[in-house]
C-alpha cells in the first residue's frame, strides 16, 4: 500500500497489512508540512533462527514501532526513526517489511537453548 504523502491529513487514519503469519497495524497522520508519523505494532508468528544453535524455530512476537516518514531531509529532534521517501509516497509494505527485518536481526534464542542452564556465553 502506497499513499502520496501530500494527500495524508492531520487526522489519524488506520492501516492494517497481513503477510503470512504476521500482522502490521496501527495509525498514520500528518505531523508536519513534509512529515507523516506512523505508529503501530508488528505481531504474529515469525520464523527465526537461534543465535546459539542455528536451528530455525517459530516465535510469537508483538513489537510496537513509531517512525517519521519525510519527503525531504528534515531535522527531527524526537527519538523517532526517520524514513525518507524522495518520491513522495509513504510505502507501508516497505515500512512493515523493514520493521519485521529489524525484529529478525535481533538476538534470538530458541526454547531449547533458552532452557539450557549449563550454557555459558562468553563475550569476546
Amino acid at each position: 500500500m502506497r499513499i502520496l504523502l501530500r494527500k495524508i491529513h492531520q487526522s489519524r487514519q488506520p492501516f492494517r497489512l497481513e503477510r503470512e503469519k504476521v500482522v502490521c497495524q496501527g495509525e498514520f497522520w500528518r505531523s508536519g508540512s513534509h512529515e507523516v508519523t506512523v505508529e503501530g505494532v508488528v505481531e504474529g508468528d515469525l520464523d527465526l533462527q537461534c543465535d546459539r544453535c542455528g536451528e530455525a524455530y517459530e516465535e510469537s512476537v508483538r513489537e510496537p514501532f513509531r517512525v517519521a516518514v519525510v519527503d525531504r531531509p528534515l531535522k527531527v529532534e524526537d527519538s523517532l526513526d526517520v524514513i525518507e521517501c524522495p518520491d513522495g509516497y509513504v510505502d507501508f509494505d516497505m515500512l512493515c517489511e523493514s520493521e519485521t527485518a529489524a525484529i529478525r536481526s535481533e538476538y534470538h534464542v530458541c526454547p531449547k537453548c533458552g532452557a539450557d542452564e549449563t550454557f555459558e556465553e562468553i563475550e569476546i
